[in-house]
């Protein structure tokens, strides 16, 4: 599987909430990669790699895109509590894997 997946394999629900809630708002508000970049101090290179799960923004990051995109106060709790849940149910699917001998 190539480098760009990732972040997707080891984390799809977290990658599917994210695309969802964080690059699916920029999208719906029309904002470039360049311009959201520009807007929380990111470059492009760095929205790109989000997008094609080679890698998780950091907390911080998550904090520069929610205020960017212009989440509400509701919006932002609800974000933390439902990314939260995500990655609990991939900690969850780790551990089963973890469990599972793997086939060579």
């Amino acid at each position: 599987m190539p480098k760009s997946r990732s972040a997707y394999r080891k984390f799809p629900n977290v990658s599917s909430y994210l695309s969802e809630k964080i690059f699916g708002r920029r999208k719906a508000m029309k904002v470039s990669q360049s311009a959201l970049a520009e807007r929380t101090g990111l470059t492009r290179n760095c929205i790109q790699q989000m997008e094609c799960y080679e890698h998780l923004p950091l907390p911080s990051t998550m904090f520069k895109l929610i205020q960017a995109l212009e989440f509400s106060d509701e919006e932002t709790a609800r974000f933390w509590e439902e990314l939260e849940e995500a990655y609990h149910q991939d900690r969850v699917l780790q551990e089963a894997n973890a469990e599972t001998p793997q086939k060579v």
